[in-house]
């Protein structure tokens, strides 16, 4: 029974090691596995133009769990041979993910703690990456857009703009 216990113990940490977690585009960020066997893989030859709506406050690893799947995606394209210029990402914040967009002084002062998403959306950001703020949401939440967005957010009207307008120049939205 003891000598059982082991070897599935081994078996188990083998099978562990066989998946490598990386971040290799959008570090620290939106990890991911290879499997070389999957029978849908990205097609490096298409253009990727994917829109996420970000409205929920959930978190992962410490971020927003919408702006972690953005990385994630962008993990994954690159990671399994689409080009750069091929990938296309923008997040619309709208709803309860809004304080997202706050600079560090104004999330303290709402939320009281620190933003956690900045580092991420810089890393976004300067992949390429766009991220939007609903003007409504704005409205909603008494978030002045001159002086309390961080420096990784633009101002748009509203989502309910946003997302027809990125429908029509071929964006797939991502949930």
């Amino acid at each position: 029974m003891k000598n059982t216990i082991v070897i599935s113990i081994l078996l188990i940490c083998l099978n562990m090691n066989a998946q490598e977690w990386k971040t290799p585009i959008i570090e620290g960020y939106g990890r991911i596995v290879e499997f070389e066997n999957a029978v849908i893989k990205p097609d490096p030859n298409k253009e990727y133009k994917l829109l996420f709506h970000i409205t929920s406050d959930k978190e992962r690893e410490g971020v927003n769990v919408s702006l972690w799947k953005m990385a994630r995606t962008i993990n994954l394209l690159e990671n399994s041979g689409v080009p750069k210029e091929n990938i296309h990402v923008v997040g619309v914040i709208s709803g309860p993910a809004t304080p997202v967009t706050l600079s560090e002084k104004e999330y303290l002062k709402k939320m009281k703690k620190p933003n956690p998403n900045l580092d991420l959306m810089k890393k976004l950001t300067d992949y390429g990456a766009a991220i939007h703020l609903c003007g409504q949401a704005a409205a909603e939440k008494h978030i002045d857009p001159d002086n309390d967005l961080n420096p990784y957010t633009k101002l748009t009207l509203s989502a309910l703009i946003d997302i027809p307008t990125y429908q029509m120049e071929g964006y797939v939205v991502m949930f």
